[in-house]
């Protein structure tokens, strides 16, 4: 025992050797499946004891400090909250007072009732997820270290329990890096340009984790440095299962019809023996099937057994179909074929409806049904063909999707972790999935610097028709030294894991990484030759970007995109930093700080704007100066308030969303798919993102929404700078996604910048069926030579044969007499160059406040949507805006707000929002609202525009109480 405790107390660098002592290593490939019924004991939730210790127990009796009550799953860190030991981690810079616990030895305790009825049966204890070094125990007795945060240890526990009786279960918990921790970030000298000097930071590296294999967005990596996460992150539960069982059920599609859809189940059938006393393959040289001249030995099960297989959509039952099944001592496979009638197909937003069947398996013994799974299932099929642009690379996938024979361009966007500190709950990743279902997103891609997600986003994106491209966990590093069959263990369990989700669409190896390096070879290997055995079913990408996926961050005019990029098959990230609504820092950051936000690059702003930096993800010279030069022109940012530099960063940040979406949608079929960075952040900071980590949905989520459309009007301006006395040609595009064609006509108005017409013209358009691009030349309007350095506003409006609308598209190019300058001139036209700020304007919002309107509002309703009676937590309020002015209203919205800005704690979600209101226009809303705390005052919704007085209307929040829980 003493040679176990020194092992594990070592540098994680050593792994205890896998095999110290006579303690058995828990790593291992193969997951055990959840049961349903009396099968399945969930130990999830509360009644968990949490405490800690200096260095690690060898005996149980041993004292440990601080016990108290907690609930699985959690980060220790969020237990120490919620337990109201700590602030809130993510307020001001209280996650310096957490660093301590990764250098704790941490003991979750739990009392658990086993039936009776369990006894002479497996009982496996199975965590879907502990992070990251651990150690179990069952009734005081040690059974087994593991290491890795993505899956296991399982261990079969029968021999050790107490039947009828409560048995108490230990778990050791370590952080990933025990005995490394890195130098605290804060701490670290500055460079000449005023970031901190990272290469000066010593022990654990994120990007270099050596034998952890952990992602870098939750161990201290770029935008989480305050924070390394340690816990039983996922859930706990024990599976009672008899000596002859299924495991691991696998069901795809090989053909669908009109009529049918022909489906193959696999499933490995056991009899007296189980999964973990398997192995996947030796860890040494040797021949893998080598018998002698006697073969190998089958021994037949006498009992009759046979599997029923139930497929049902709603309340019907479509297919039952009873097999009978030959088994021997050991494990065999169950291989056969289904035939579904009339199959309903699992659609991705936007092409229908997301049908699902469930599948229900029962093993029958003698007739007596003995083991039950259930799963969730989508028919669809999934096809790459190539796009139409040139091969320019030797690796070079396909990538173009069909999905169910149809082809689409795909919106996408991507996807971290919805909490740095994992504090998961289902309804996080509702209100997220929705907002993005809402936006028009058909895929989100899993990032390679975050984490292989809970079963919640799978099964809601299985819901809510949201394909799924899935990074393994490797990002922005080499990874020479992962232990190999640490790293198999979790491949292989998430593979099983997620293989029958019909969200899921892609694998993908990784992040930003090569793995074509020496360090990386092993590593993409595993996940390869796993993937060839365990889910052929499914596309495998090496990396991204590669094959010709892109990853592009550029500081320039966004029109460039479709020159730039414009033999790229599929852009797999690109975005632009904004700062998230003001009452995000009012509430996190000391409001002391928020002066001299216009000098935010300046090398004195750092050390004078402490928790103001804490909350600025990838605060360096390659973010703040281009957010801030977006801003620029939106409002005069040499000494903003945080209302006004918020909201020019988001509105500057969301016309370049708007753009480069536009440009490489037109850019199909060429351009067949697009995953900007980043739906959500992972908590309260500054950073590329569309919605904050309270919920948030900023600017550039609504411009990106717009485009996101199933058909949607664009002006395919060459640039956005001009100078007086040219000329701007108008030439629209029309991606449409629906395969009818739509006859109608498109129009473009061109106003100054006090709102006054200064040219219109309309055609007539035919939008051929989609996926298309549809283009027309719809004239040119010459900027007037006494124009200067002033905006234009440029209106296109998509309308049927009825004159209904179907798209509008807004964009405010600038005549600037920084173009006068031929030098500049001639380099800006010529080539892509850093976007330029403007120091004394032109400025887009004072400029449009001289030119006022009216606006008149209505509550239609305000609707409980998840909740009842006094614990409503979700609300969907319907506002009707009306511009009764003669001037249109520009970057109108409507929100739910208090008294004052740092009130009325919610998020929102509108179905629009900062949009062209036309005079006599009206418009009904929908939001959703999350209601973050109770409200504790008068609620308002607020329907604004810059050019408008605010419209207040009380909304009725008596029934609104939401219970706190640090989110």
């Amino acid at each position: 025992m003493k040679l176990l405790i020194v092992c594990l107390t070592l540098l994680p660098t050593l792994v205890c050797g896998q095999q110290a002592g006579n303690v058995k290593p828990l790593w291992n490939p193969y997951r055990i499946s959840p049961r349903t019924g009396v099968q399945h004991i969930d130990l999830s939730g509360s009644g968990w004891e949490l405490s800690h210790t200096d260095r690690p127990v060898s005996d149980l009796k041993e004292p440990r400090k601080d016990a108290f009550e907690t609930s699985v799953p959690n980060s220790v860190h969020w237990s120490l909250y919620k337990a109201g030991k700590l602030p809130h981690p993510y307020y001001a810079k209280n996650s310096t007072q957490y660093r301590w616990a990764e250098e704790k030895a941490w003991y979750y305790k739990k009392s658990v009732d086993v039936p009776a009825s369990a006894s002479g049966q497996y009982v496996f204890l199975c965590f879907d997820g502990v992070d990251y070094f651990s150690k179990v125990w069952v009734n005081d007795s040690l059974v087994g270290v593991h290491e890795g945060m993505f899956g296991g240890p399982s261990v079969e526990i029968s021999r050790l329990l107490r039947f009828g009786q409560k048995n108490d279960v230990t778990v050791e918990v370590r952080a990933g890096n025990w005995g490394n921790r890195a130098t605290d970030y804060e701490k670290l000298p500055r460079t000449a340009s005023g970031e901190f000097d990272y290469s000066k930071r010593t022990g654990y590296n994120p990007r270099a984790s050596g034998k952890i294999i952990k992602p870098w967005v939750i161990s201290g990596g770029s935008g989480g440095e305050a924070f390394f996460t340690v816990g039983m992150w996922q859930g706990v539960r024990l599976e009672v299962v008899p000596s002859v069982h299924l495991e691991r059920p696998y069901l795809t599609t090989k053909s669908v019809t009109n009529t049918t859809a022909q489906l193959h189940l696999s499933a490995e059938v056991f009899a007296n023996a189980h999964s973990l006393q398997k192995q996947l393959h030796p860890w040494h040289n040797t021949q893998l099937n080598h018998p002698n001249e006697k073969g190998t030995i089958f021994r037949p099960i006498a009992d009759k057994l046979s599997v029923l297989v139930e497929l049902v959509n709603g309340k019907s039952t479509v297919v039952t179909k009873e097999f009978p099944v030959k088994a021997y001592e050991g494990r065999i496979w169950l291989e056969e074929d289904l035939t579904l009638p009339n199959p309903k197909l699992w659609q991705p937003n936007g092409l229908g409806d997301p049908n699902l069947y469930t599948v229900n398996l029962t093993l029958k013994r003698n007739g007596t049904p003995v083991d039950r799974h259930s799963f969730d299932y989508g028919i669809r099929t999934i096809e790459r063909v190539p796009t139409a642009g040139p091969r320019i690379a030797d690796r070079w996938e396909n990538w173009q999707f069909i999905v169910n024979g149809r082809k689409i361009f795909v919106k996408g966007m991507n996807f971290t972790p919805q909490d740095i500190l994992l504090d998961l709950p289902r309804e996080r990743y509702r209100w997220t999935l929705e907002a993005a279902k809402r936006m028009g997103v058909q895929l989100i891609r899993i990032w390679g610097g975050g984490i292989l997600e809970t079963d919640h986003l799978y099964e809601l994106c299985n819901e809510l028709g949201i394909m799924v491209w899935q990074d393994f966990p490797i990002g922005n590093q080499d990874t020479p030294d992962y232990p190999q069959d640490v790293w198999e263990a979790q491949v292989v369990q998430n593979i099983v894991r997620l293989r029958n989700h019909p969200s899921l669409v892609v694998w993908n190896g990784g992040n930003e990484f090569n793995p074509y390096s020496y360090g990386n070879a092993a590593s993409v290997g595993i996940i390869e030759r796993n993937l060839d055995i365990f889910d052929k079913q499914r596309f495998f990408v090496r990396t991204t970007p590669d094959d010709g996926s892109m990853h592009a961050y550029p500081d320039m005019d966004p029109t460039w995109y479709n020159r730039s990029y414009r033999f790229e098959p599929w852009v797999s990230e690109t975005g632009m930093h904004s700062i998230p609504e003001a009452s995000v820092f009012y509430e996190t950051v000391d409001n002391k700080e928020f002066t001299g936000l216009g000098k935010m690059w300046d090398k004195s702003f750092g050390p004078s704007h402490p928790e103001f930096i804490h909350h600025f993800t990838e605060y360096g010279p390659g973010r703040v100066p281009r957010m801030l030069s977006r801003a620029s022109h939106i409002a005069d940012v040499t000494d903003p308030t945080l209302e006004s530099i918020s909201e020019a960063s988001q509105i500057g940040a969301g016309e370049f969303y708007q753009v480069f979406s536009e440009k490489m949608q037109s850019n199909y079929p060429v351009t067949a798919g697009l995953m900007p960075w980043v739906f959500k952040r992972h908590w309260p900071v500054i950073a590329i993102q569309l919605m904050d980590w309270f919920g948030n949905a900023g600017a550039p989520y609504y411009f990106l929404k717009r485009t996101y459309e199933p058909t949607h009007v664009s002006v395919d301006l060459p640039r956005l700078l001009w100078r007086s006395g040219e000329a701007i040609p108008l030439n629209v595009k029309v991606t449409h996604a629906n395969q009818t064609t739509l006859p109608g006509t498109v129009s473009i108005a061109v106003w100054d910048d006090t709102f006054k017409p200064l040219w219109s013209k309309e055609t007539r358009l035919t939008v051929q069926p989609g996926p298309s691009v549809t283009s027309a030349s719809v004239g040119s309007f010459t900027i007037p030579d006494t124009y200067k350095d002033r905006f234009l506003f440029v209106v296109a409006e998509l309308k049927d044969t009825s004159g209904k609308l179907v798209s509008r598209s807004l964009y405010y190019p600038r005549s600037l007499t920084m173009l006068d300058d031929q030098t500049f001139y001639d380099k800006y036209v010529a080539e892509p160059i850093a976007w330029p700020a403007l120091e004394k304007g032109p400025f887009l919002k004072p400029t449009v406040q001289k030119s006022a309107t009216k606006l008149e509002s209505s509550v239609v309703s305000m609707k409980p949507l998840d909740g009842t009676g006094s614990q409503v937590t979700r609300s969907v309020v319907t506002v009707q805006v009306r511009n009764v002015g003669t001037t249109p209203a520009f970057m109108t919205k409507i929100d739910v707000v208090g008294r004052s800005v740092a009130t009325a704690k919610r998020a929102l979600v509108a179905d629009d929002n900062y949009f062209w209101l036309a005079p006599g226009e009206s418009r009904t809303l929908t939001a959703d609202v999350l209601w973050r705390e109770t409200p504790t005052e008068s609620v308002s919704v607020v329907a604004s525009a810059w050019n408008a007085p605010d419209v207040k209307v009380p909304l009725n929040t008596k029934a609104v109480t939401v219970q706190k829980l640090g989110k």
